[in-house]
């Protein structure tokens, strides 16, 4: 599960998306939506049934207009203060990466177990690879 930061600016960026869609939607229905179902006359049962597929895409996106737009508010990014802030602490952690730190907190993550047996394991695949070179 990503972290509560992470979500809230996926939910942004995907009530963004939606209502891009929506726009491209409204604008296709105003200018070229006509022409569509005036090529579809030809054959009755594909114009009622794109008649009734844009009637329903025309409700849904109603329905979804209002909850983008309250995922939109709700989700806002983080401020521009904030942001410079979390900007100047990753430009400090990669100056310590520069000086060889970055990796140190990786490392002690790992229980010493696991890098007991990781060496182990370099160790006798080491030395099966000298015993297959002689």
């Amino acid at each position: 599960m990503p972290s509560a930061r992470r979500r809230s600016t996926m939910l942004y960026r995907r009530a963004r998306s939606g209502l891009v869609l929506i726009a491209v939607f409204w604008l296709w229905m105003l200018i070229g939506a006509a022409d569509f179902i005036a090529s579809l006359f030809e054959s009755p049962f594909h114009a009622a049934l794109a008649l009734y597929g844009l009637g329903a895409l025309t409700l849904v996106s109603l329905l979804f207009l209002p909850i983008c737009i309250a995922y939109l508010v709700l989700n806002r990014p983080v401020s521009t203060a904030r942001n410079a802030s979390m900007v100047q602490t990753a430009e400090n952690a990669a100056h310590s990466d520069e000086a060889g730190h970055g990796l140190a907190p990786v490392i002690r993550m790992m229980p010493r177990r696991a890098v007991a047996r990781g060496t182990d394991l370099t160790n006798r695949a080491a030395a099966k690879w000298r015993d297959l070179a002689s």
